[in-house]
């Protein structure tokens, strides 16, 4: 791999354990779960912070607190739209690790609007795919709970441990939750990967979380860097589980929300995670089509990075 060689003033610039070029000197702030485990060589910069409420990023977008931030695509671009935030997205890293799993209790093993299915943000990114996808045809059968990790509760236990522990069918959960259910439930099985099922339907990509860049920061390295962390990531994921071996299991889990050891399990297995790159402006119609189950008109070339 080429070093790239740039000059650029005061940034601080530091080699990376692959040989390319890293910009340490942007504060970078991202969500826990899969959106961070692109930022497995960043475990130990103190620029680089998490938070596992992704509603608290919009506030320091608003405050220019960050350089560079990652959320879920829409809430980003209506940020900069309805907000006026000062940030351009600038490329997507997460294509969605969304997956419909069956609790082995539905005796006819379809999904229908009889079944009990539990999914979860029912307005967030996760409901609205889901929607998106099936349309009003399952809406009787639904019943929506806060975040993944009540999914994740209800898949375990093969009961809605929101409402009086009903049987549930069916429940919408994201990896590596699911994963971490399976290796404990083997009657717990995936019935449908809503990836795929959104590819099919739409022939493009969920574009679900986005690296946004505040106006005026040269993030050209920094970009070309994460590029190829997660290309080396996605070829050998053993990378994610050296890069963070300096760190306790619970100093991995607070910063990253998942541990090294399934995040790199994951990857390995088929990217459940969606983990990837690619650059926002080349790929402005996926995500006019991905913001348009949300409402949202199409993009202005003057927000992307």
């Amino acid at each position: 791999m080429k070093n790239k060689i740039l000059i650029l003033g005061t940034a601080i610039l530091l080699s990376g354990c692959s040989g390319q070029t890293y910009d340490h000197s942007l504060s970078i702030l991202a969500p826990t779960g899969a959106p961070a485990v692109a930022f497995y060589n960043y475990s130990g910069d103190a620029n680089f912070t998490t938070s596992s409420d992704a509603t608290t990023i919009i506030p320091e977008m608003v405050k220019k607190n960050k350089d560079v931030v990652v959320l879920p695509t829409n809430a980003g671009i209506n940020a900069i739209v309805k907000q006026k935030v000062d940030y351009k997205i600038a490329a997507t890293i997460t294509f969605g690790n969304l997956y419909i799993a069956s609790t082995g209790h539905d005796d006819d093993k379809v999904m229908d609007k009889d079944d009990y299915i539990v999914i979860f943000q029912e307005k967030g990114v996760p409901g609205l795919i889901f929607k998106s996808i099936y349309g009003d045809a399952l809406q009787d059968g639904l019943h929506p709970v806060g975040d993944v990790s009540l999914a994740s509760k209800c898949l375990m236990s093969g009961k809605d441990v929101t409402r009086s522990n009903e049987d549930v069918d069916y429940v919408l959960i994201a990896e590596p939750a699911f994963t971490n259910v399976k290796s404990k439930k083997e009657n717990v099985k995936e019935y449908a990967n809503l990836q795929k099922e959104y590819k099919n339907k739409y022939s493009t990509e969920i574009f679900q979380a986005s690296v946004f860049v505040k106006n005026g920061v040269d993030a050209d390295v920094f970009l070309s860097s994460l590029e190829e962390d997660i290309n080396a990531a996605l070829k050998d994921s053993s990378v994610v589980e050296e890069a963070t071996k300096d760190m306790s299991d619970e100093q991995a889990a607070a910063k990253y929300g998942v541990a090294p050891k399934m995040a790199a399990a994951n990857l390995k297995n088929g990217n459940r995670m969606g983990l990837g790159f690619k650059r926002a402006k080349d790929n402005k119609e996926g995500i006019d089509k991905f913001l348009s189950i949300f409402g949202i008109n199409a993009t202005s070339e003057e927000i992307y990075y």
